[in-house]
């Protein structure tokens, strides 16, 4: 499923944040139905808005999962949404890293050799990724483009993947 690329990417994204940090200092099926409305949600602190279409499910949404590598104690939340042809995905992980705050020069750190485009969404600096099979840093084949916009906001780390680029400015919340 697309959705799984998604979750995996950020997943990595993340890990390797705490990484960073502390140097500097799933196989999901989906509820079918979605929905006819947008809908405002609210992960790790942050509203975001989800297109109409899209259902979340319950099973896999993070709230405030506390963990700890490398001396770097961190708080992870994230919410899930796909499509009813399960075709389409959206995923959302906001990362808090306690005293730890993260910047942009440690979202292009983890970024590393992947081709990121600094872009703006509803006021929010950030960075633009689209991982392909043919991505020269590609974190993991896949057969159709994944998108990804991270940045920060408060001093934590927002991860929003999506199988098309155009529902960030759908999604984030100026």
């Amino acid at each position: 499923m697309k959705f799984n690329r998604i979750a995996i990417i950020a997943i990595l994204a993340i890990l390797t944040v705490v990484l960073a940090g502390s140097a500097s200092a799933f196989d999901l099926g989906f509820l079918t139905g979605g929905d006819s409305e947008p809908q405002n949600v609210t992960v790790g602190g942050i509203d975001f808005s989800i297109p109409a279409g899209f259902t979340e499910n319950e099973e896999y949404k993070m709230e405030n999962e506390q963990s700890n590598a490398s001396a770097v104690d961190y708080t992870m939340s994230a919410a899930g949404f796909e499509d009813d042809t399960k075709e389409k995905a959206i995923y959302i992980l906001v990362g808090d890293y306690d005293e730890y705050n993260v910047t942009n020069e440690i979202i292009e750190y983890v970024l590393g050799d992947m081709d990121y485009e600094k872009k703006t969404i509803n006021g929010h600096n950030g960075y633009l990724v689209q991982e392909s099979s043919s991505s020269s840093s590609s974190l993991m084949a896949v057969e159709e483009p994944v998108y990804m916009f991270v940045y920060e906001q408060n001093g934590d780390l927002v991860f929003i993947g999506a199988t098309d680029e155009s529902y960030f400015s759908d999604v984030i919340i100026e």
